[in-house]
């Protein structure tokens, strides 16, 4: 096979009311799987640490070990997803995914986690270009927000579940696992690695009987006549040349960093602040620390590409507008969130923290869509996973473990809630990013032809 897959004739259907969305349905059981699997980590971290006998600066390295191949290998996949059957990626990748997972509940040490993780990030670094284009040639700008809300909602149950399931599983210390006639005694952060494994198999193999290829949309006639005419480098330049996507791509690294502190060190957070005053366990502070954030995000995500749907209609400037209100929320909630230690009070700043976040993601793809060429969509969305790996999480969660461990050594004050407080920074700066390609870039860089801009 060696150019654009088109399905057959039947595929048409894909594009009918409901057989679209039964798709979208699909693509977003997938992204919830692989979600559950790359954030497992942030709700066993704690007895994992124990029980590999770690440093907070090696816990810290966990994460970029899997983040760092995923972004690299975004280029390489976001072009073959454009080029070959997406179908066949994102099964492929959700199979790596699943085995790699539980083959982590078999590590001994750092070495062995650090080896799970790069190979995990690697396996799952083919979805989300796909997964991206697939909706995108799914739906048109009327409701491709909406279709991407609904997409992103399911990253957020992931959270929810991994949170309050991972970490349930992870308060066992020891679960006792009959085979046979003897009795397996299992650690419940491995036990953890299992169960999310084994379930992401049992996800793959219903997928790959219902998930379907759509045809491809949106393509110049030359890309259409000549598959492969664009290669590699010529969609990485393509794509680089637009200053919009350029500023979209910096957004996107500095959320990275802001949700990467949120949804990796919260967890830790809430129990270490909480666990003396009421008792928390890992599944309290991993359920609290998700459950509000999400909640809100799950707001954001519905009010937001509706929102943005709406705005675009009227104006080109519509949904980058509606991800600058999320940002403008982000910033000061943040603040709360890191120095207040009332229950109630942070609730309230974790689902405005949220909702911000929400307001952004809805339109994170849309909104770099209207801007590259349709031809390169799954690479641009390859390049701004790579840049946000490069730029932010190559370095950002070993530098806060270190931090916390060395220079914030008194593990009695509020040390990872002053860090939190820190990430208002990159909110601002995010937010005023978005501002400067509002009114400067993007009058020369949209490209949607149901809607020409206005050059001012």
């Amino acid at each position: 096979m060696n150019g654009i897959h088109n399905a057959p004739a039947a595929s048409h259907s894909l594009y009918g009311r409901s057989d679209r969305w039964f798709l979208l349905t699909l693509v977003a059981l997938n992204y919830f799987t692989i979600y559950l699997h790359r954030n497992l980590l942030n709700y066993v971290q704690i007895p994992l640490q124990e029980g590999l006998d770690l440093t907070e600066t090696q816990i810290g390295w966990l994460r970029p070990a899997w983040l760092i191949p995923y972004c690299l290998a975004q280029l390489g996949v976001g072009y073959l997803s454009d080029r070959f059957r997406r179908r066949t990626v994102v099964l492929s990748s959700l199979l790596a995914s699943s085995c790699c997972l539980a083959a982590m509940g078999l590590s001994r040490g750092f070495g062995d986690m650090v080896l799970g993780r790069v190979v995990l990030g690697l396996g799952q670094s083919c979805a989300v270009p796909a997964m991206a284009s697939i909706i995108a040639d799914c739906f048109t700008a009327r409701n491709r927000s909406r279709a991407f809300g609904i997409y992103l909602f399911s990253y957020n149950c992931a959270l929810v579940v991994a949170g309050k399931y991972g970490g349930r599983l992870a308060d066992t210390a020891v679960w006792h696992v009959p085979v046979g006639r003897s009795v397996i005694d299992v650690d419940g952060w491995r036990m953890a690695h299992f169960v999310f494994g084994f379930a992401g198999l049992v996800v793959w193999l219903f997928l790959l009987f219902l998930l379907s290829e759509p045809d491809r949309t949106g393509h110049s006639a030359e890309a259409q006549a000549e598959p492969n005419a664009m290669g590699v480098w010529r969609s990485a330049i393509c794509v680089l040349a637009v200053p919009s996507f350029r500023l979209f791509a910096l957004t996107f690294a500095l959320a990275g960093m802001v949700v990467s502190m949120i949804q990796f060190w919260l967890p830790r957070h809430f129990y270490r602040v909480f666990h003396t005053t009421y008792d928390w366990n890992l599944e309290d502070a991993g359920v609290f620390a998700t459950f509000w954030i999400q909640s809100g995000t799950i707001i954001g995500l519905c009010v937001g590409g509706w929102l943005a749907d709406w705005c675009s209609a009227r104006t080109y400037r519509g949904r980058v507008f509606v991800q600058l209100v999320g940002w403008l929320v982000v910033a000061p909630a943040i603040l709360v969130v890191g120095t207040s230690q009332t229950v109630f009070l942070l609730a309230g700043a974790m689902l405005a923290v949220g909702v911000g976040v929400g307001l952004y993601q809805s339109n994170t793809w849309t909104a770099t869509f209207e801007v590259v060429d349709p031809a390169t969509r799954a690479t641009a969305v390859g390049f701004l996973n790579l840049g946000s790996g490069v730029l932010v999480h190559s370095w950002f969660d070993p530098v806060i473990g270190w931090i916390n461990e060395t220079v914030l050594v008194n593990r009695s004050s509020n040390s990872l809630g002053f860090l939190l407080t820190s990430m208002a920074v990159p909110a601002a700066i995010a937010a005023a990013l978005l501002a400067w390609a509002m009114l400067v870039t993007l009058p020369r860089d949209f490209r949607d032809s149901n809607q020409p801009p206005v050059v001012e």
